[in-house]
């Protein structure tokens, strides 16, 4: 006797059928990607990585949500409020002294973007013409932490500089009104003071650390040793997604910045592609193009923790191989 064959009926046919296609929805592995600050041009990366279907295509869902401050973005995937978080690599390692169990996954901003914003009447052509200027900033800006550092290195005392501290949004207007000669900030702010310097009538020079020996390491994608431990195959999809991300942004700043600001309305999508571009040169050094993108160097991680370390004051000492790993970065 031959074997019978049951065949489904033809609505099971076609729940089976719907069933596959919403497989790869509902198995998504759903993430949160913690932002250093409120959505800018400079995270056009991780935006474009979404709606490029990057993500989705390794199995992620990614909410990403604005941030408020490199030291909060670390915190936050401490307490597990994200999974992965960009944020500032010299913040993970005072986190790291703390106790709280991080490390870097992927280096974005593998060149330090440290910078003064100066006024060109002032003459300020190299560090040393900083003596006898003013210089606005926030009381705790990162910049005007790491100066004495930069000063070290560049060759000139940090003492002969004078400080005038304002809130944030009072830099602008200092600056304008001639107040001060230069302003603390991130080479990624450079789109939005030049074009209102140039509305202004002022024009500015920029004075940038790492053109005078000061190239520390600055933001990059985060995450626990608990996700890295547990769930390695998680993190290696979307380090590997948000690279592609920002490479597809480098490689067209102005799409990039056009998806920013369909997902963002207040902001200027030429501004965003700016910024794209900035980034752009931040994250492809020579390390970078050697090993890829993303790549963190055990030596200049070092320097980065030596110059944190004295910068801070920290007082327990992080072995450097517990603050970072290549191990997720795409081998192709």
């Amino acid at each position: 006797m031959r074997p019978r064959f049951e065949f489904p009926a033809l609505g099971s046919v076609a729940t089976l059928a719907l069933l596959l296609l919403v497989w790869p929805a509902l198995a998504a592995d759903k993430v949160v990607l913690g932002l250093d600050w409120q959505a800018l041009g400079r995270h056009a990366g991780f935006f474009t990585a979404k709606a490029n279907g990057f993500y989705e295509r390794e199995g992620l869902e990614v909410d990403i949500q604005r941030g408020y401050g490199a030291a909060d973005s670390v915190k936050r995937v401490a307490v597990g409020e994200a999974a992965f978080a960009f944020g500032d690599y010299g913040s993970l390692i005072l986190a790291r002294a703390e106790g709280i169990k991080a490390k870097a996954i992927a280096m974005i901003y593998a060149r330090g973007p440290y910078v003064l914003w100066t006024r060109q009447d002032a003459r300020i052509n190299s560090p040393k013409d900083l003596a006898g200027k003013s210089i606005g900033s926030p009381a705790g800006a990162s910049v005007r932490l790491l100066f004495p550092a930069f000063a070290s290195v560049a060759g000139f005392d940090a003492n002969s500089v004078k400080w005038v501290t304002v809130d944030a949004a009072a830099l602008y207007p200092l600056l304008f009104s001639g107040q001060v000669q230069a302003i603390v900030d991130y080479e990624l702010g450079w789109p939005t003071i030049s074009k209102r310097a140039s509305e202004a009538g002022i024009a500015l020079v920029p004075l940038k650390f790492a053109d005078y020996g000061f190239d520390i390491y600055s933001n990059a994608l985060l995450t626990t040793d608990e996700t890295i431990t547990g769930k390695p195959d998680l993190v290696r999809r979307f380090v590997r997604a948000s690279l592609n991300g920002m490479r597809a942004a480098f490689d067209n700043p102005k799409a990039a910045g056009e998806i920013m600001r369909k997902s963002f309305p207040m902001l200027d999508a030429g501004t965003a592609a700016e910024e794209v571009a900035i980034v752009h040169t931040l994250a492809e050094t020579p390390d970078a193009k050697q090993h890829g993108l993303g790549y963190i160097s055990r030596e200049k991680a070092e320097l980065t923790k030596e110059v944190i370390k004295k910068t801070y004051d920290m007082k327990v000492d992080v072995p450097i191989q517990d603050t970072f790993t290549n191990e997720f970065l795409p081998k192709d």
